[in-house]
């Protein structure tokens, strides 16, 4: 299978053209999303995340619940395919505000284990490696409401709908010296579910010219068989055509009717350009 190859700084780069585009072509005046008219605003970010599945292995496959790190490391060259975008549209007050993120990346952890005798003497090893894909599909979809603007920051809270899904595309193979040949199999499991959300979102301003910025985003949501809560929070410099950002963010899916994908954690650096009008 071919994969194509994505530069490290492709992200930033492309972060960077929009916004010199964006300030060549905007309006010299800030744009008020609060003045009561129709506004607009899109958020082009990069999320770089350590990703950790924990899936109950079935007995065929070794057995146990490992969890499987990706690091940025393991798939910033064999990135199959990223989207990730946030935005709303807004009148006064009232927002309607959506989140999207599609990660498709691969992995291939490799579990060695020492075969030894009652004394103690080893005799061998057994050795299980895990290549596969990791599949993320996480939108979120929330109206939200303006409780606070004033020179503190910006205050919106929020209530919604996150749609995740998540796939693990795994084979394993085991070798050892008492094995005439690897022994090896693959599985597909899936788990996806809608689940309501409520949170918090906003900026707190850092200078006196409002140039300087804390932007944070929080919720916690609750679903029928799992539960989540994700969180942001970075620091950004504000431009009249819009923003640069850059920031941490953790989002944690954590199921409890024990399917074979038990939990999953991204957490990782963010960069972002937003743009309104």
């Amino acid at each position: 299978m071919k994969h194509a190859k994505v530069p490290h700084l492709t992200l930033a780069a492309l972060i960077l053209a929009f916004g010199a585009s964006a300030s060549r072509g905007a309006h010299a005046e800030d744009v008020n999303m609060w003045d009561g008219q129709w506004h607009a605003d899109v958020e082009v970010n990069g999320w770089i995340p350590w990703l950790y599945t924990t899936a109950q292995l079935p007995p065929i496959a070794g057995g146990g619940n490992p969890t499987i790190e990706t690091q940025p490391s393991d798939y910033l060259k064999y990135v199959k395919a990223t989207i990730q975008f946030d935005g709303s549209v807004r009148k006064g007050d009232w927002s309607l505000w959506t989140d999207l993120v599609y990660l498709n990346l691969q992995t291939s952890p490799t579990h060695v284990r020492v075969i030894t005798l009652p004394d103690g003497e080893p005799i061998g090893s057994l050795t299980r490696s895990l290549d596969g894909d990791v599949r993320a599909a996480i939108w979120t979809l929330a109206p939200t409401y303006t409780v606070m603007n004033n020179d503190v920051g910006t205050l919106d809270v929020l209530v919604g709908l996150r749609y995740s899904d998540f796939k693990l595309s795994l084979s394993y193979q085991f070798t050892a010296p008492a094995l005439p040949a690897p022994i090896g199999g693959g599985f597909w499991p899936t788990t996806s579910s809608t689940d309501g959300i409520v949170g918090l979102k906003g900026s707190l301003r850092l200078s006196h010219d409002g140039k300087w910025f804390m932007p944070y985003e929080a919720d916690i949501g609750d679903g029928n068989k799992n539960w989540q809560y994700n969180l942001n929070l970075g620091a950004g410099y504000h431009f009249h055509w819009g923003d640069v950002t850059l920031g941490v963010r953790n989002l944690t899916y954590q199921t409890t009717d024990r399917p074979i994908i038990e939990k999953v954690r991204m957490t990782g650096p963010v960069i972002g350009a937003a743009f309104r009008w």
